[in-house]
């Protein structure tokens, strides 16, 4: 431990910095490369904590409160996914091997909270994130321009957009994590006029771009991230008020949306298929041509089959095949599979039931409570942004994925590692200065 405390008050980059800010700063990348990069990364910086766990006698983590309520999250997920694999969901042990793998995660969050502790590092990591970011914003400028991305990847969807990620339509929801992220970072930190000029225009294209890329429920967030930032970075000494940004924001936007007619298509087909249904219809069945609700539906319906225990991590796309959930009433029941409900609370209750969706609302509210207290006392605009990016992960009814997946997982679990990251450092603080 007397190691451990003496390689943090180093002012100096040692070897396990380097390596922390090599790999660290991978992690965008290699989700933009896919599954498999992401799960090395993950693993080698792993490894790399464990080396140094064992290095500097620094097992005070796996006392910590935080710990066991992941590793109970952890048995948890594997007890239930054994259970769903012999008296639930035959010949599918892919959940299984998901909840054992969700070791990953538990250790990237101690991996961050230690291996970036130095403010150094977390600096150097972000300038790293923030040109991969700013790359990857060009390019759906780029490809909304071009009909292509930089690497002639074309889009399936005329009105969605792909940028570096072939045929995957997620781009908005990687902007969403990391611009956000990584922008308030230097917000907070920033103290010169023309410094804060740069990071706020850049502040400004993040939603704009998430809105091209044609993902609605991102776009959604990102506007509510943006104004929510947005009205604490007013009480900041900040040159350009927030108030002349606001309307700048919306001016762009209706620009593209008059502008473009895929781009109004897009955001406006959603009301279009409500409108159509008839005007005797109930307000439940107004919704009959979102295709959405029929995996709503289904969702809840195996929750009300499983209610206890679900059907298991990583099931839904096995049970819902079943003929049992066929609904005549709703429209599109009869492609009501997916891989997941589009929905996490109805994933979590439909995989996980009632005793996984308690436990997981329950440590998650205890969490964004904690760090809501320490926002109030900091006011980290950084810290902020990370703290709505979960609890907007955690809307209801908005279409989104679970955290248990590898890409979406990975995605919110790096923004829960930086969470934890900052109310680390912030109640240290604070508990110094009610000492002194």
């Amino acid at each position: 431990m007397v190691k451990f405390n003496q390689l943090i008050n180093n002012e100096g980059l040692n070897i396990f910095d380097k390596a922390s800010i090599l790999f660290f700063s991978l992690l965008p990348i290699s989700i933009l490369v896919g599954n498999a990069a992401i799960n090395l990364n993950i693993l080698i910086i792993s490894i790399i904590f464990l080396i140094y766990c064992l290095k500097f006698e620094f097992w005070t983590w796996l006392k910590s409160k935080m710990f066991l309520a992941l590793f109970f999250l952890y048995i948890f997920l594997i007890i239930n996914s054994t259970y769903s694999l012999f008296f639930i969901v035959e010949n599918e042990s892919g959940g299984l091997v998901r909840s054992i793998l969700f070791i990953k995660f538990i250790l990237l969050v101690f991996a961050f909270s230690t291996l970036v502790e130095k403010e150094k590092v977390l600096s150097k990591i972000k300038i790293n994130w923030l040109i991969i970011i700013l790359v990857v914003i060009i390019d759906i400028f780029y490809e909304k321009y071009f009909g292509k991305n930089i690497f002639g990847f074309k889009s399936p969807n005329p009105q969605r957009i792909i940028s570096f990620f072939k045929d995957e339509m997620v781009v908005g929801g990687y902007i969403l994590c990391f611009g956000f992220a990584t922008v308030t970072y230097f917000l907070s930190q920033s103290k010169k006029n023309k410094s804060i000029l740069f990071f706020l225009i850049i502040f400004l294209i993040i939603p704009v771009s998430i809105f091209l890329t044609g993902e609605r429920s991102n776009f959604i967030k990102s506007a509510f991230l943006f104004i929510v930032i947005g009205i604490f970075l007013n009480n900041k000494n900040f040159y350009i008020s927030f108030k002349y940004l606001i309307p700048v924001f919306f001016l762009i936007i209706s620009s593209f949306v008059y502008l473009n007619d895929d781009i109004k298509d897009r955001y406006s087909v959603f009301f279009k298929r409500i409108l159509v249904v008839e005007g005797n219809k109930t307000f439940l069945e107004k919704f009959e041509n979102i295709k959405y609700f029929a995996h709503f539906d289904t969702a809840i319906k195996i929750f009300k089959n499983h209610p206890i225990t679900g059907v298991g991590n990583k099931n839904f796309r096995k049970e819902c095949s079943k003929e049992i959930y066929f609904e005549e009433k709703i429209k599109f029941s009869a492609q009501r599979c997916s891989t997941h409900p589009h929905q996490i609370h109805f994933e979590i209750l439909s995989e996980l039931g009632i005793i996984g969706y308690f436990f997981i609302t329950s440590f998650m509210i205890v969490f964004l409570f904690k760090n809501i207290r320490i926002f109030l006392n900091t006011h980290n605009i950084s810290h902020l942004s990370n703290i709505t990016y979960i609890l907007l992960f955690f809307t209801p009814l908005l279409p989104g994925a679970g955290i248990f997946s590898t890409f979406n997982g990975s995605i919110f679990w790096i923004i829960f590692s930086l969470t934890y990251l900052t109310y680390k450092k912030e109640y240290l603080n604070f508990r110094k200065k009610i000492l002194k």
